[in-house]
């Protein structure tokens, strides 16, 4: 595992630069803080209440724990495609109900980001990539805007886990990347080494959603924006990764990544933010 590590950062230390990207017009993220489905959050599971006063970041902190006390990890052992993704019906699938009825990385962020939207906090799911394309895992974690910080913050609902500089100072996405590829003081906010080595295996590349609101991911017109190291080639990274998964995955699932082989050989551009835009 240790040797595992090494060989993740160094990856993240070569490919540190992320002031270029190949285009960056019409790429601006949407929060919406109005859908009129906040609500039902609202009423049935009381998140204001949760939220509690405070802080922006107190009252993140909050929400966080609950989701990831009452919204429980399955490991991907169950399929629950059939669950719509937003959060009120994820919450009335998995609340309270234990890992039998646990649910994925993404469905935990959208329940935790959509709660953080729907009390006026902006907020949007990250996606965390490996620099692998021979690799299945990857893992979805929420970012959350602190205003009094200035700063974009990492919140992962799966795990109630986010990082701290040496002054104890909770740390963006890029600085959790950038303190890992130079080996500078990190930690978890409970001590934990393999979530540690986990996220320097998948903070290579990121993606996000462009519309923040109540059911991002089933948004039709919904646009996802990359932001990947400079001499980085995504599209190539995808097009291996589809490859592999052609090879590798159960018989019924190889006609889906076929069709996204085709998609992916088929584009030239993608939608590309440098870091400094896409966290600003």
């Amino acid at each position: 595992m240790q040797n595992d590590y090494y060989i993740y950062v160094g990856a993240l230390r070569v490919f540190h630069d992320f002031s270029e990207s190949d285009n960056n017009k019409d790429n601006s993220f949407f929060y919406d803080f109005d859908s009129p489905k906040y609500e039902y959050l609202k009423r049935k599971y009381h998140i204001d209440t949760v939220a509690g006063s405070g802080s922006e970041l107190e009252k993140s902190l909050r929400l966080l724990q609950w989701c990831s006390q009452n919204v429980l990890h399955n490991g991907g052992t169950k399929d629950v495609e059939f669950i719509p993704k937003t959060s009120g019906d994820i919450l009335d699938y998995a609340f309270g109900k234990g890992r039998e009825y646990g649910v994925y990385c993404r469905l935990q962020a959208i329940v935790f980001t959509e709660c953080c939207l729907a009390l006026g906090i902006k907020s949007r799911i990250l996606h965390c990539l490996p620099f692998s394309p021979n690799d299945f895992d990857s893992h979805v974690v929420s970012m959350v805007y602190i205003s009094d910080l200035k700063k974009w913050v990492l919140l992962d609902a799966t795990n109630n886990r986010y990082f701290i500089d040496s002054q104890n100072n909770i740390l963006s996405p890029m600085e959790i990347r950038t303190k890992l590829a130079f080996d500078e003081f990190i930690e978890c906010n409970e001590p934990d080494d393999n979530y540690k080595t986990y996220m320097a295996k998948n903070m290579f590349y990121f993606k996000s959603l462009q519309y923040n609101t109540y059911g991002s991911d089933m948004l039709e017109k919904q646009k996802t924006i990359y932001c990947v190291p400079t001499g980085f080639d995504v599209l190539d990274r995808e097009i291996a990764y589809c490859q592999y998964a052609i090879k590798n995955s159960p018989e019924e699932f190889v006609a889906d990544w076929k069709e996204a082989l085709v998609d992916y050989q088929g584009r030239t551009t993608y939608n590309c933010l440098s870091a400094d835009i896409f966290f600003s």
